[in-house]
C-alpha cells in the first residue's frame, strides 16, 4: 500500500508542475518557480535560506530558481547588511504583476483536481493531508 500511496502523491505533484508550466508560460514563469512567487511577494526581503525552509527544497534548488527569476526580471537579490552570508530577495513590479496569475493558476488546478468531490470528502482530504504534511516534517 505504501508504495502506491507515494506513487499517487508523486504523480499529482508532477502533474501540477506540468499544469503550471503550461499556464504560466505566458508570463515567463515555469511550474517550479510558481511556489516562490507568493513567498517572495508576501515577505519582501525574505532570505534564500527562509525560502528553502518554507518550500521544503534544497538550498541549491532555491539558488538555481532565484537565478532564473533574477535573470528574467522577477526579483532583485541583495546581500544582507546584518549578515553578509545571507542574501535577501525582493520582488520586482514584474513579479507583483504575475502574482494574481500564479494564485489563479493554483486555484484552477485545485478546483479541477477536486472536481466531483463532496464538501465532506474535501474536508476529510484536507485534514488527512495536513496530518501527513506534519508527519513528513517531523520525521524528516
Amino acid at each position: 500500500m505504501g508504495q502506491f500511496f507515494m506513487k499517487n502523491i508523486s504523480t499529482i505533484a508532477r502533474c501540477a508542475t506540468l499544469y503550471r508550466d503550461a499556464q504560466l508560460a505566458m508570463v515567463g514563469l515555469n511550474g517550479y518557480q510558481a511556489p516562490y512567487i507568493p513567498e517572495i511577494c508576501g515577505a519582501p526581503g525574505i532570505t534564500q535560506e527562509q525560502i528553502a525552509q518554507r518550500l521544503h527544497v534544497n538550498k541549491s534548488s532555491v539558488t538555481r530558481q532565484l537565478a532564473l527569476l533574477e535573470e528574467n526580471g522577477f526579483i532583485i537579490r541583495q546581500r544582507s547588511t546584518d549578515d553578509k552570508r545571507a542574501v535577501k530577495v525582493y520582488p520586482t513590479e514584474k513579479m507583483q504583476q504575475a502574482l494574481p496569475v500564479v494564485r489563479d493558476t493554483f486555484l484552477r488546478w485545485r478546483l479541477a483536481l477536486t472536481e466531483g468531490l463532496t464538501e465532506q470528502e474535501l474536508e476529510l482530504l484536507e485534514a488527512l493531508l495536513e496530518k501527513l504534511a506534519y508527519r513528513a516534517q517531523v520525521i524528516r
